[in-house]
């Protein structure tokens, strides 16, 4: 700020961890060197103030206006799918905004990580997918869409749940409830799903031939509750869909709640009910409710064979 400003500042700081994310109070004087008073413009605060919030929002934001650019540089060029993206915070040579600016990026790139837009190639290098935009835009246009589907059941169970999107090509087993089907609005013109999955994560999925055909016989509707599954034959890998029905039902569904807290329990995982609110949460009951009928039921037949035991 002092190199932007061409004076010196005077200020004091203090660390808070009173809230659950920690911070810090800065306060600043109000006088140059010179002893002229210090005016800092609207525009200078609130651009960094603005720049800062949009590091983990789930929509496009002028920081990735700002990394797509990379995406026409020859040199960044990974083929079809990918582009390079450095972003070196501590670089000589910056000043404190272009740093600040830098830092954003980086912190921007690392959601877009989890996110799966972006993979991190180690140090200050970043791999982004080309179709990033397409993506950040479709999930703040279904974002927007949820507040208008609260008469279809299919309101998001958490406002706080991440997202990410899924490359069919990188599946391997979901679960989950469909939130709402979409078209993108550029070019491209793809078409999409937004699935809540069981795992408390929502994906944006782009729809298969497969999917499509399904969709042309009024399957794999809003607020149903389908499976995605990758199958391996001689012909290669496939995916395979199923639409299990309404999404309200399967929570009432015996058979498939003891069907997949068996198979959880081979792989080692004990449901757990956190209490979340709408429907994934009482989906993570009902699977709790069904894990400890099947213990209770195996608990009884180990003592049903140790009386048969003991009448021997």
């Amino acid at each position: 700020m002092e190199k932007d400003l061409d004076t010196d500042l005077e200020w004091v700081a203090v660390e808070r961890h009173n809230t659950e994310h920690p911070h810090a109070h800065v306060v600043v004087r109000g006088v140059r060197t010179d002893g002229a008073g210090l005016r800092m413009g609207r525009e200078y605060i609130h651009a960094t103030d603005a720049e800062r919030r949009e590091v983990s929002e789930s929509r496009f934001t002028s920081l990735d206006r700002r990394i797509m650019r990379e995406a026409s540089n020859p040199n960044a060029d990974f083929g079809p799918r990918y582009f390079e993206v450095v972003r070196n915070p501590t670089e000589a040579g910056l000043t404190e905004t272009a740093r600040l600016r830098t830092q954003h990026d980086a912190s921007r790139l690392a959601v877009l990580h989890r996110m799966g837009l972006a993979e991190s190639t180690g140090g200050t290098s970043w791999l982004v997918r080309r179709d990033c935009e397409q993506v950040l835009r479709a999930m703040q246009r279904s974002a927007d869409r949820q507040k208008t589907l609260a008469a279809h059941g299919a309101l998001l169970s958490d406002d706080r749940l991440p997202m990410t999107t899924l490359d069919v090509r990188d599946l391997t087993s979901i679960d989950g409830r469909i939130l709402v089907h979409g078209e993108e609005e550029e070019a491209s013109g793809r078409s999409y799903l937004m699935l809540e999955g069981t795992d408390g994560q929502v994906y944006h999925i782009y729809r298969t031939p497969e999917m499509e055909e399904m969709r042309s016989q009024r399957a794999l509707q809003t607020n149903s509750f389908i499976r995605l599954r990758k199958l391996s034959t001689v012909r290669g890998p496939v995916v395979e869909i199923k639409d299990m029905g309404d999404s309200e039902a399967i929570l009432h569904n015996k058979a498939h709640l003891q069907e997949t807290a068996r198979e959880m329990l081979r792989r080692g995982v004990y449901p757990r009910d956190d209490g979340g609110n709408g429907w994934l949460g009482r989906y993570r009951k009902a699977l709790v409710d069904a894990t400890f009928a099947l213990e209770q039921e195996k608990a009884k037949e180990r003592e049903r064979r140790r009386s048969r035991d003991l009448g021997r």
